[in-house]
Protein backbone atom coordinates (compact mmCIF):
# COMPACT_ATOMS: atom_id res chain seq x y z
CA UNK A 1 0.00 0.00 0.00
CA UNK A 2 1.26 3.44 -0.91
CA UNK A 3 1.20 5.74 2.11
CA UNK A 4 1.68 9.45 1.44
CA UNK A 5 1.28 10.61 5.03
CA UNK A 6 0.94 8.90 8.41
CA UNK A 7 -2.67 8.41 9.53
CA UNK A 8 -3.80 10.91 12.16
CA UNK A 9 -5.04 9.78 15.54
CA UNK A 10 -8.76 8.94 15.52
CA UNK A 11 -10.93 11.83 16.63
CA UNK A 12 -13.64 11.19 19.17
CA UNK A 13 -16.87 12.51 17.78
CA UNK A 14 -19.31 14.26 20.11
CA UNK A 15 -22.77 12.71 19.56
CA UNK A 16 -24.63 15.84 20.63
CA UNK A 17 -22.57 17.92 18.22
CA UNK A 18 -23.34 15.49 15.40
CA UNK A 19 -27.06 15.62 16.13
CA UNK A 20 -27.05 19.40 16.35
CA UNK A 21 -25.15 19.66 13.07
CA UNK A 22 -27.87 17.54 11.45
CA UNK A 23 -30.46 20.02 12.67
CA UNK A 24 -28.37 22.94 11.47
CA UNK A 25 -28.44 21.65 7.90
CA UNK A 26 -32.20 22.17 7.80
CA UNK A 27 -33.13 24.86 10.25
CA UNK A 28 -31.46 27.54 12.29
CA UNK A 29 -31.39 28.03 16.01
CA UNK A 30 -32.62 31.35 17.31
CA UNK A 31 -30.36 31.68 20.36
CA UNK A 32 -26.70 30.89 19.92
CA UNK A 33 -24.09 30.98 22.65
CA UNK A 34 -21.08 33.25 22.15
CA UNK A 35 -18.21 31.31 20.59
CA UNK A 36 -14.45 31.79 20.71
CA UNK A 37 -12.81 33.06 17.54
CA UNK A 38 -10.57 30.42 16.02
CA UNK A 39 -7.90 30.42 13.33
CA UNK A 40 -6.98 27.58 11.02
CA UNK A 41 -3.31 26.65 11.21
CA UNK A 42 -3.20 23.18 9.70
CA UNK A 43 -2.51 22.20 6.16
CA UNK A 44 -3.91 19.56 3.87
CA UNK A 45 -2.93 15.93 4.13
CA UNK A 46 -4.11 13.24 1.76
CA UNK A 47 -3.70 9.53 2.27
CA UNK A 48 -4.39 7.46 -0.81
CA UNK A 49 -4.99 3.72 -1.07
CA UNK A 50 -5.37 1.85 -4.31
CA UNK A 51 -7.22 -1.30 -5.26
CA UNK A 52 -5.00 -4.32 -4.86
CA UNK A 53 -2.97 -2.83 -1.98
CA UNK A 54 -3.59 -2.99 1.73
CA UNK A 55 -5.68 -6.11 1.28
CA UNK A 56 -6.74 -8.55 -1.37
CA UNK A 57 -9.16 -8.35 -4.26
CA UNK A 58 -9.45 -4.54 -4.07
CA UNK A 59 -10.25 -4.49 -0.34
CA UNK A 60 -8.83 -1.81 1.98
CA UNK A 61 -8.53 -3.50 5.33
CA UNK A 62 -9.85 -1.83 8.47
CA UNK A 63 -7.48 -0.44 11.09
CA UNK A 64 -7.79 1.99 14.00
CA UNK A 65 -7.02 4.85 11.59
CA UNK A 66 -8.89 3.86 8.44
CA UNK A 67 -12.20 2.19 7.50
CA UNK A 68 -12.93 -1.04 5.68
CA UNK A 69 -13.62 -0.24 2.02
CA UNK A 70 -14.47 -2.56 -0.87
CA UNK A 71 -12.90 -0.52 -3.67
CA UNK A 72 -13.47 -3.10 -6.41
CA UNK A 73 -17.22 -3.43 -5.71
CA UNK A 74 -17.60 0.31 -6.35
CA UNK A 75 -15.59 0.37 -9.57
CA UNK A 76 -18.46 1.44 -11.85
CA UNK A 77 -20.44 3.57 -9.43
CA UNK A 78 -18.90 7.04 -9.43
CA UNK A 79 -17.59 8.76 -6.31
CA UNK A 80 -18.57 8.35 -2.68
CA UNK A 81 -17.65 10.83 0.07
CA UNK A 82 -18.12 9.67 3.65
CA UNK A 83 -17.08 10.39 7.22
CA UNK A 84 -15.27 7.62 9.09
CA UNK A 85 -12.60 7.43 11.81
CA UNK A 86 -12.96 11.19 12.34
CA UNK A 87 -11.91 11.94 8.74
CA UNK A 88 -13.47 12.67 5.38
CA UNK A 89 -12.78 10.04 2.70
CA UNK A 90 -13.44 9.95 -1.04
CA UNK A 91 -13.83 6.62 -2.81
CA UNK A 92 -13.26 7.08 -6.55
CA UNK A 93 -14.72 4.08 -8.34
CA UNK A 94 -13.24 4.82 -11.76
CA UNK A 95 -9.72 5.38 -10.40
CA UNK A 96 -9.96 2.54 -7.89
CA UNK A 97 -8.68 4.77 -5.10
CA UNK A 98 -9.57 5.82 -1.57
CA UNK A 99 -8.34 9.19 -0.37
CA UNK A 100 -8.35 10.87 3.05
CA UNK A 101 -9.10 14.58 2.65
CA UNK A 102 -8.11 17.73 4.53
CA UNK A 103 -6.68 16.98 7.96
CA UNK A 104 -6.85 20.35 9.70
CA UNK A 105 -6.51 21.91 13.13
CA UNK A 106 -7.90 25.00 14.77
CA UNK A 107 -6.29 27.26 17.33
CA UNK A 108 -8.37 28.74 20.12
CA UNK A 109 -5.58 30.97 21.39
CA UNK A 110 -2.09 30.37 22.74
CA UNK A 111 -0.63 28.62 25.77
CA UNK A 112 2.70 28.95 27.57
CA UNK A 113 4.90 25.85 27.75
CA UNK A 114 8.19 25.29 29.59
CA UNK A 115 11.11 23.04 28.72
CA UNK A 116 13.39 21.13 31.13
CA UNK A 117 15.54 24.19 31.69
CA UNK A 118 12.69 26.53 32.62
CA UNK A 119 12.58 28.35 29.30
CA UNK A 120 9.04 29.34 28.33
CA UNK A 121 7.44 30.02 24.98
CA UNK A 122 3.95 30.69 23.66
CA UNK A 123 2.59 28.15 21.18
CA UNK A 124 -0.79 27.80 19.44
CA UNK A 125 -3.29 25.74 21.41
CA UNK A 126 -4.76 23.36 18.87
CA UNK A 127 -8.26 21.93 18.94
CA UNK A 128 -9.24 18.68 17.16
CA UNK A 129 -11.69 19.08 14.29
CA UNK A 130 -14.26 16.90 12.58
CA UNK A 131 -15.40 17.26 8.95
CA UNK A 132 -19.07 16.88 8.15
CA UNK A 133 -21.91 17.40 5.68
CA UNK A 134 -20.06 16.37 2.48
CA UNK A 135 -21.99 17.21 -0.67
CA UNK A 136 -21.11 16.83 -4.36
CA UNK A 137 -22.00 19.43 -6.98
CA UNK A 138 -24.72 18.59 -9.50
CA UNK A 139 -22.18 17.63 -12.19
CA UNK A 140 -19.99 15.63 -9.79
CA UNK A 141 -16.92 17.84 -10.30
CA UNK A 142 -16.70 19.42 -6.83
CA UNK A 143 -17.07 18.43 -3.20
CA UNK A 144 -18.03 20.86 -0.44
CA UNK A 145 -17.94 20.09 3.28
CA UNK A 146 -17.75 21.73 6.69
CA UNK A 147 -14.92 21.59 9.22
CA UNK A 148 -15.92 22.14 12.85
CA UNK A 149 -13.80 22.09 16.03
CA UNK A 150 -14.64 19.64 18.80
CA UNK A 151 -15.49 22.33 21.33
CA UNK A 152 -19.27 22.00 21.69
CA UNK A 153 -22.52 22.38 19.78
CA UNK A 154 -22.05 26.09 19.09
CA UNK A 155 -18.61 25.80 17.53
CA UNK A 156 -18.31 27.75 14.27
CA UNK A 157 -17.97 25.82 11.03
CA UNK A 158 -15.62 26.57 8.16
CA UNK A 159 -16.45 25.91 4.52
CA UNK A 160 -14.05 23.81 2.44
CA UNK A 161 -14.21 22.89 -1.25
CA UNK A 162 -12.20 20.18 -3.01
CA UNK A 163 -12.20 18.52 -6.37
CA UNK A 164 -14.53 15.56 -6.50
CA UNK A 165 -11.69 13.06 -6.03
CA UNK A 166 -10.66 14.80 -2.79
CA UNK A 167 -7.63 16.61 -4.17
CA UNK A 168 -6.90 20.35 -4.04
CA UNK A 169 -8.92 20.83 -0.84
CA UNK A 170 -8.93 24.38 0.46
CA UNK A 171 -10.72 26.57 2.93
CA UNK A 172 -13.06 29.20 1.48
CA UNK A 173 -12.11 32.60 2.88
CA UNK A 174 -12.81 33.21 6.54
CA UNK A 175 -16.50 32.37 6.45
CA UNK A 176 -18.29 31.26 9.60
CA UNK A 177 -20.98 29.03 8.12
CA UNK A 178 -24.42 28.78 9.68
CA UNK A 179 -26.11 26.64 7.01
CA UNK A 180 -24.68 24.74 4.08
CA UNK A 181 -27.69 25.26 1.80
CA UNK A 182 -26.17 23.18 -0.99
CA UNK A 183 -25.04 23.24 -4.59
CA UNK A 184 -27.17 24.67 -7.35
CA UNK A 185 -29.13 21.95 -9.19
CA UNK A 186 -28.00 23.40 -12.53
CA UNK A 187 -24.62 25.14 -12.12
CA UNK A 188 -21.39 25.08 -10.12
CA UNK A 189 -22.50 27.48 -7.40
CA UNK A 190 -22.84 26.77 -3.68
CA UNK A 191 -25.25 28.64 -1.39
CA UNK A 192 -24.41 29.16 2.28
CA UNK A 193 -25.58 31.40 5.08
CA UNK A 194 -22.93 32.98 7.30
CA UNK A 195 -22.96 34.19 10.87
CA UNK A 196 -22.22 37.54 12.48
CA UNK A 197 -21.91 37.91 16.28
CA UNK A 198 -24.70 40.21 17.45
CA UNK A 199 -26.10 41.18 20.86
CA UNK A 200 -29.44 39.46 21.35
CA UNK A 201 -31.36 40.15 24.54
CA UNK A 202 -29.29 38.57 27.35
CA UNK A 203 -27.13 36.47 25.03
CA UNK A 204 -24.23 37.12 22.71
CA UNK A 205 -25.79 35.36 19.76
CA UNK A 206 -24.32 34.50 16.39
CA UNK A 207 -27.05 35.23 13.88
CA UNK A 208 -27.09 34.27 10.22
CA UNK A 209 -27.00 37.63 8.47
CA UNK A 210 -25.78 36.88 4.92
CA UNK A 211 -26.77 34.54 2.12
CA UNK A 212 -23.78 33.97 -0.17
CA UNK A 213 -23.23 32.30 -3.52
CA UNK A 214 -19.79 30.65 -3.60
CA UNK A 215 -17.94 29.47 -6.71
CA UNK A 216 -15.65 26.41 -6.69
CA UNK A 217 -12.62 28.71 -6.83
CA UNK A 218 -13.73 30.28 -3.53
CA UNK A 219 -14.97 33.60 -4.92
CA UNK A 220 -18.30 34.64 -3.41
CA UNK A 221 -20.96 37.31 -3.71
CA UNK A 222 -23.84 38.31 -1.48
CA UNK A 223 -27.40 37.45 -2.50
CA UNK A 224 -29.04 38.76 0.68
CA UNK A 225 -27.93 40.54 3.85
CA UNK A 226 -29.72 41.74 6.98
CA UNK A 227 -28.60 43.92 9.86
CA UNK A 228 -29.33 42.80 13.42
CA UNK A 229 -29.42 44.97 16.53
CA UNK A 230 -30.38 44.41 20.16
CA UNK A 231 -33.87 45.80 19.54
CA UNK A 232 -34.28 44.05 16.18
CA UNK A 233 -32.56 40.64 16.13
CA UNK A 234 -33.07 40.01 12.42
CA UNK A 235 -31.61 36.88 10.87
CA UNK A 236 -31.79 34.58 7.88
CA UNK A 237 -33.69 31.62 9.27
CA UNK A 238 -32.74 29.25 6.45
CA UNK A 239 -32.65 29.00 2.66
CA UNK A 240 -33.46 26.63 -0.22
CA UNK A 241 -32.65 26.41 -3.95
CA UNK A 242 -35.34 26.71 -6.60
CA UNK A 243 -35.74 23.53 -8.70
CA UNK A 244 -34.22 25.21 -11.77
CA UNK A 245 -31.32 26.78 -9.87
CA UNK A 246 -32.23 30.33 -10.90
CA UNK A 247 -33.01 31.60 -7.41
CA UNK A 248 -32.51 30.90 -3.72
CA UNK A 249 -35.40 31.38 -1.29
CA UNK A 250 -34.65 32.68 2.19
CA UNK A 251 -36.81 33.00 5.29
CA UNK A 252 -36.03 36.21 7.16
CA UNK A 253 -37.18 36.56 10.76
CA UNK A 254 -37.34 39.72 12.84
CA UNK A 255 -37.55 38.99 16.56
CA UNK A 256 -38.33 42.57 17.51
CA UNK A 257 -41.15 42.91 20.00
CA UNK A 258 -42.73 45.65 17.87
CA UNK A 259 -42.98 45.39 14.13
CA UNK A 260 -41.32 41.98 13.90
CA UNK A 261 -42.36 39.12 11.69
CA UNK A 262 -41.32 36.62 9.03
CA UNK A 263 -40.77 37.17 5.31
CA UNK A 264 -39.92 34.62 2.61
CA UNK A 265 -38.18 36.06 -0.44
CA UNK A 266 -36.64 34.55 -3.59
CA UNK A 267 -33.28 36.03 -4.64
CA UNK A 268 -32.27 35.63 -8.32
CA UNK A 269 -28.73 34.32 -8.70
CA UNK A 270 -28.29 36.54 -11.75
CA UNK A 271 -28.95 39.63 -9.67
CA UNK A 272 -31.94 41.94 -9.55
CA UNK A 273 -34.66 42.57 -7.01
CA UNK A 274 -35.94 39.72 -4.85
CA UNK A 275 -39.54 38.53 -5.03
CA UNK A 276 -41.58 38.39 -1.82
CA UNK A 277 -43.53 35.14 -1.54
CA UNK A 278 -44.85 35.42 2.00
CA UNK A 279 -44.89 38.01 4.77
CA UNK A 280 -46.59 38.03 8.15
CA UNK A 281 -46.22 40.35 11.14
CA UNK A 282 -45.57 38.94 14.60
CA UNK A 283 -48.87 40.34 15.88
CA UNK A 284 -50.92 38.69 13.12
CA UNK A 285 -52.32 35.15 13.12
CA UNK A 286 -52.04 32.86 10.10
CA UNK A 287 -55.61 32.08 8.98
CA UNK A 288 -56.56 28.60 7.93
CA UNK A 289 -53.28 27.01 8.99
CA UNK A 290 -52.77 23.88 11.04
CA UNK A 291 -50.28 24.60 13.81
CA UNK A 292 -49.87 20.98 14.85
CA UNK A 293 -52.20 21.03 17.86
CA UNK A 294 -55.74 22.44 18.20
CA UNK A 295 -54.66 24.68 21.08
CA UNK A 296 -52.33 26.76 18.94
CA UNK A 297 -53.67 29.88 17.27
CA UNK A 298 -50.83 30.30 14.76
CA UNK A 299 -49.66 33.59 16.26
CA UNK A 300 -46.04 34.77 16.08
CA UNK A 301 -45.52 32.59 13.03
CA UNK A 302 -42.04 31.59 11.88
CA UNK A 303 -41.57 30.00 8.45
CA UNK A 304 -38.87 27.33 8.62
CA UNK A 305 -38.06 26.38 5.02
CA UNK A 306 -38.28 22.71 4.12
CA UNK A 307 -37.54 23.05 0.39
CA UNK A 308 -38.63 24.38 -2.99
CA UNK A 309 -40.20 21.71 -5.17
CA UNK A 310 -41.29 21.52 -8.79
CA UNK A 311 -45.09 21.60 -9.04
CA UNK A 312 -45.48 22.57 -5.38
CA UNK A 313 -43.64 25.80 -4.68
CA UNK A 314 -41.86 26.72 -1.48
CA UNK A 315 -42.53 24.48 1.52
CA UNK A 316 -42.08 25.49 5.14
CA UNK A 317 -42.86 24.25 8.62
CA UNK A 318 -45.20 26.52 10.54
CA UNK A 319 -43.81 27.36 13.97
CA UNK A 320 -46.33 29.18 16.13
CA UNK A 321 -45.97 31.32 19.25
CA UNK A 322 -42.39 32.20 18.31
CA UNK A 323 -41.04 28.72 18.99
CA UNK A 324 -37.71 27.83 17.36
CA UNK A 325 -38.81 24.33 16.32
CA UNK A 326 -41.52 21.79 17.07
CA UNK A 327 -39.69 18.51 17.57
CA UNK A 328 -42.84 16.45 18.09
CA UNK A 329 -44.36 17.35 14.73
CA UNK A 330 -45.00 20.62 12.92
CA UNK A 331 -47.43 21.56 10.18
CA UNK A 332 -45.81 21.49 6.74
CA UNK A 333 -47.33 24.10 4.41
CA UNK A 334 -46.63 25.14 0.81
CA UNK A 335 -46.72 28.45 -1.07
CA UNK A 336 -47.64 27.73 -4.69
CA UNK A 337 -46.73 31.24 -5.90
CA UNK A 338 -45.71 34.65 -4.55
CA UNK A 339 -48.49 36.03 -2.37
CA UNK A 340 -50.44 32.78 -2.31
CA UNK A 341 -52.17 31.57 0.86
CA UNK A 342 -50.11 28.86 2.60
CA UNK A 343 -51.77 25.46 2.23
CA UNK A 344 -51.17 22.79 4.89
CA UNK A 345 -49.88 19.46 3.62
CA UNK A 346 -49.12 17.23 6.62
CA UNK A 347 -47.73 17.15 10.14
CA UNK A 348 -44.17 15.85 10.11
CA UNK A 349 -41.03 15.68 12.18
CA UNK A 350 -39.15 18.93 11.68
CA UNK A 351 -36.03 18.70 13.85
CA UNK A 352 -33.75 17.96 10.89
CA UNK A 353 -32.05 14.86 12.29
CA UNK A 354 -33.73 12.65 9.69
CA UNK A 355 -35.28 13.57 6.33
CA UNK A 356 -39.06 13.91 6.61
CA UNK A 357 -39.78 15.14 3.06
CA UNK A 358 -38.75 13.63 -0.29
CA UNK A 359 -39.33 15.31 -3.66
CA UNK A 360 -39.13 13.56 -7.02
CA UNK A 361 -37.97 15.09 -10.32
CA UNK A 362 -41.48 15.19 -11.81
CA UNK A 363 -43.19 16.87 -8.88
CA UNK A 364 -43.75 13.75 -6.78
CA UNK A 365 -43.75 14.43 -3.04
CA UNK A 366 -43.67 12.08 -0.07
CA UNK A 367 -43.60 12.90 3.64
CA UNK A 368 -43.10 11.05 6.90
CA UNK A 369 -46.32 11.97 8.69
CA UNK A 370 -46.09 12.10 12.47
CA UNK A 371 -49.41 10.72 13.69
CA UNK A 372 -48.56 9.82 17.31
CA UNK A 373 -45.47 9.24 19.42
CA UNK A 374 -43.98 12.71 19.13
CA UNK A 375 -40.33 12.72 18.09
CA UNK A 376 -39.91 8.99 18.89
CA UNK A 377 -38.98 7.45 15.57
CA UNK A 378 -40.34 4.01 16.46
CA UNK A 379 -43.92 5.12 17.02
CA UNK A 380 -46.63 6.76 14.92
CA UNK A 381 -44.63 7.49 11.75
CA UNK A 382 -45.92 6.60 8.29
CA UNK A 383 -44.80 7.51 4.79
CA UNK A 384 -47.50 9.29 2.78
CA UNK A 385 -47.61 10.10 -0.93
CA UNK A 386 -48.99 13.55 -1.71
CA UNK A 387 -51.04 14.61 -4.74
CA UNK A 388 -49.54 17.53 -6.67
CA UNK A 389 -52.92 19.07 -7.59
CA UNK A 390 -54.98 18.63 -4.41
CA UNK A 391 -52.05 18.63 -1.94
CA UNK A 392 -53.79 15.76 -0.17
CA UNK A 393 -51.52 13.05 1.27
CA UNK A 394 -52.43 9.38 1.75
CA UNK A 395 -50.50 6.66 3.65
CA UNK A 396 -48.77 4.04 1.55
CA UNK A 397 -50.63 0.71 1.52
CA UNK A 398 -49.37 -1.38 4.41
CA UNK A 399 -46.99 1.36 5.52
CA UNK A 400 -48.12 1.12 9.17
CA UNK A 401 -48.53 -2.67 9.34
CA UNK A 402 -45.76 -5.01 10.46
CA UNK A 403 -45.89 -8.59 9.20
CA UNK A 404 -42.61 -9.92 10.57
CA UNK A 405 -41.67 -11.22 14.04
CA UNK A 406 -42.85 -9.22 17.06
CA UNK A 407 -39.50 -7.92 18.31
CA UNK A 408 -40.62 -5.49 21.02
CA UNK A 409 -42.82 -6.79 23.81
CA UNK A 410 -42.82 -3.89 26.21
CA UNK A 411 -39.28 -4.01 27.54
CA UNK A 412 -38.75 -0.29 28.24
CA UNK A 413 -37.97 0.66 30.89
CA UNK A 414 -36.38 -2.65 31.85
CA UNK A 415 -38.77 -4.74 33.89
CA UNK A 416 -41.34 -1.97 34.29
CA UNK A 417 -44.95 -2.30 33.12
CA UNK A 418 -45.94 -0.34 30.01
CA UNK A 419 -48.55 -0.41 27.29
CA UNK A 420 -48.30 -3.30 24.87
CA UNK A 421 -47.38 -2.39 21.29
CA UNK A 422 -49.92 -3.01 18.52
CA UNK A 423 -50.16 -6.63 17.49
CA UNK A 424 -48.26 -7.51 14.29
CA UNK A 425 -50.60 -7.57 11.31
CA UNK A 426 -52.68 -4.66 12.61
CA UNK A 427 -52.55 -0.98 11.66
CA UNK A 428 -50.03 0.91 13.78
CA UNK A 429 -47.77 -2.10 14.35
CA UNK A 430 -45.11 -0.63 12.04
CA UNK A 431 -43.49 2.66 11.21
CA UNK A 432 -42.40 3.64 7.71
CA UNK A 433 -39.50 6.04 7.22
CA UNK A 434 -36.81 7.44 4.89
CA UNK A 435 -38.72 8.00 1.63
CA UNK A 436 -36.65 8.48 -1.54
CA UNK A 437 -37.99 8.89 -5.09
CA UNK A 438 -36.26 7.29 -8.05
CA UNK A 439 -34.83 9.88 -10.48
CA UNK A 440 -36.04 7.89 -13.50
CA UNK A 441 -39.44 6.41 -12.59
CA UNK A 442 -42.43 7.03 -10.28
CA UNK A 443 -40.93 4.58 -7.78
CA UNK A 444 -40.57 5.35 -4.08
CA UNK A 445 -38.09 3.54 -1.85
CA UNK A 446 -38.82 3.55 1.87
CA UNK A 447 -37.94 1.73 5.07
CA UNK A 448 -40.34 -0.12 7.35
CA UNK A 449 -39.72 -1.27 10.93
CA UNK A 450 -41.76 -2.68 13.81
CA UNK A 451 -43.34 -0.40 16.40
CA UNK A 452 -40.96 0.00 19.33
CA UNK A 453 -40.75 1.70 22.71
CA UNK A 454 -36.96 1.75 22.67
CA UNK A 455 -35.03 1.98 19.39
CA UNK A 456 -31.84 -0.07 19.85
CA UNK A 457 -29.56 -2.18 17.69
CA UNK A 458 -32.03 -5.11 17.24
CA UNK A 459 -34.66 -2.63 16.04
CA UNK A 460 -32.38 -1.11 13.41
CA UNK A 461 -31.41 -4.63 12.30
CA UNK A 462 -35.12 -5.44 11.78
CA UNK A 463 -35.61 -2.67 9.19
CA UNK A 464 -36.81 -3.72 5.75
CA UNK A 465 -36.61 -1.93 2.39
CA UNK A 466 -39.64 -1.57 0.11
CA UNK A 467 -40.37 -0.12 -3.34
CA UNK A 468 -43.79 1.40 -4.04
CA UNK A 469 -44.93 2.17 -7.58
CA UNK A 470 -47.00 5.33 -7.87
CA UNK A 471 -48.13 4.16 -11.30
CA UNK A 472 -49.46 0.71 -10.39
CA UNK A 473 -49.91 1.10 -6.63
CA UNK A 474 -48.00 -2.13 -6.03
CA UNK A 475 -45.35 -2.66 -3.36
CA UNK A 476 -42.48 -5.12 -3.22
CA UNK A 477 -39.81 -5.79 -0.64
CA UNK A 478 -36.13 -6.11 -1.53
CA UNK A 479 -35.72 -9.43 0.22
CA UNK A 480 -31.91 -9.55 0.26
CA UNK A 481 -31.55 -6.18 1.99
CA UNK A 482 -31.11 -6.36 5.77
CA UNK A 483 -31.39 -3.55 8.33
CA UNK A 484 -31.51 -0.61 5.90
CA UNK A 485 -31.73 3.13 6.63
CA UNK A 486 -31.44 6.27 4.45
CA UNK A 487 -31.78 4.69 0.96
CA UNK A 488 -30.22 6.79 -1.83
CA UNK A 489 -30.77 6.22 -5.55
CA UNK A 490 -28.15 6.05 -8.29
CA UNK A 491 -28.51 8.56 -11.10
CA UNK A 492 -29.84 5.90 -13.50
CA UNK A 493 -32.31 4.45 -10.96
CA UNK A 494 -30.79 0.97 -11.11
CA UNK A 495 -29.12 0.81 -7.69
CA UNK A 496 -29.72 1.88 -4.10
CA UNK A 497 -27.05 2.87 -1.62
CA UNK A 498 -28.18 2.44 1.98
CA UNK A 499 -26.90 2.31 5.55
CA UNK A 500 -26.89 -0.95 7.49
CA UNK A 501 -25.08 -1.80 10.72
CA UNK A 502 -23.13 1.49 10.62
CA UNK A 503 -21.86 0.84 7.09
CA UNK A 504 -22.78 1.67 3.50
CA UNK A 505 -24.14 -1.03 1.20
CA UNK A 506 -24.99 -1.07 -2.51
CA UNK A 507 -27.92 -3.12 -3.84
CA UNK A 508 -29.32 -3.51 -7.36
CA UNK A 509 -33.03 -2.72 -7.67
CA UNK A 510 -33.46 -5.68 -10.01
CA UNK A 511 -31.64 -8.96 -9.47
CA UNK A 512 -28.39 -9.38 -7.57
CA UNK A 513 -27.06 -9.40 -4.03
CA UNK A 514 -26.18 -6.35 -1.94
CA UNK A 515 -22.50 -5.74 -1.20
CA UNK A 516 -20.95 -3.79 1.64
CA UNK A 517 -18.92 -0.82 0.41
CA UNK A 518 -17.68 0.73 3.67
CA UNK A 519 -17.78 0.69 7.45
CA UNK A 520 -17.92 2.30 9.96
CA UNK A 521 -19.62 5.69 9.59
CA UNK A 522 -19.83 6.51 13.28
CA UNK A 523 -17.35 5.34 15.96
CA UNK A 524 -18.11 1.81 17.14
CA UNK A 525 -18.38 2.86 20.79
CA UNK A 526 -21.32 5.09 19.81
CA UNK A 527 -23.02 2.71 17.41
CA UNK A 528 -22.74 -0.35 19.67
CA UNK A 529 -24.30 1.45 22.65
CA UNK A 530 -27.42 2.77 20.88
CA UNK A 531 -30.41 2.30 23.15
CA UNK A 532 -28.30 1.93 26.31
CA UNK A 533 -26.43 5.23 26.73
CA UNK A 534 -26.36 8.73 25.28
CA UNK A 535 -25.18 8.18 21.71
CA UNK A 536 -25.77 9.46 18.20
CA UNK A 537 -29.43 8.36 18.36
CA UNK A 538 -31.88 11.19 19.10
CA UNK A 539 -35.18 9.51 20.06
CA UNK A 540 -34.22 6.82 17.56
CA UNK A 541 -33.18 9.32 14.88
CA UNK A 542 -29.63 9.08 13.53
CA UNK A 543 -28.16 11.86 11.31
CA UNK A 544 -27.04 9.48 8.57
CA UNK A 545 -27.34 11.90 5.64
CA UNK A 546 -24.70 14.21 7.11
CA UNK A 547 -22.19 11.35 6.95
CA UNK A 548 -22.06 10.63 3.21
CA UNK A 549 -22.74 11.90 -0.31
CA UNK A 550 -22.86 9.92 -3.55
CA UNK A 551 -22.16 11.17 -7.07
CA UNK A 552 -23.13 8.30 -9.33
CA UNK A 553 -22.29 8.32 -13.05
Amino acid sequence: MSVLAPPPAPVREDPEALIEEARRRTRRRRLRGGGIAVVLIGGIAALAFFAGSGGSGGIVTETAGRPFVNVRAFSHDGKLAFISRGSLWVLDGAAGSLRRVAVTTYTKGFKTVSDLYGHTTRVPEATPVVPGSPTFSHDGRWLAYLVTPQTGNDSPSQLWIARADGTDARRVGHLTVDQLVGWSPSADGLAVTTETPEPFLYFDAELATKLLLVRPDGASRTLAAVSATRSRPVQIEDAAWSPDGRAVAASLTDGGVRGGGTTVRAYPVSGGRPTTWFSIATRHALPGADCGTPSRSCNQVIADLAGWWRGWGIGFWVYADGMSRDNDGASLAVLSAPGAQPRPVATTLSDGVTDAVAAGPGGSLAVVASTTGGRDLGQGKVVESCDTHTHACAPLPGGSTWTGPDRDRCTYPAGAPCSAPPTPGTAGSAVSLDPAWSPTAPLLAYVKAPYTFDPALPWYAAHELFLWSARSGSTRRLADVSGPSAPTWSHDGRDLLYVSNDGLWLAPVGSGKPVEIEHPLFPEQQWNTIGTTATISYYGQIPWTGQFSWSSP
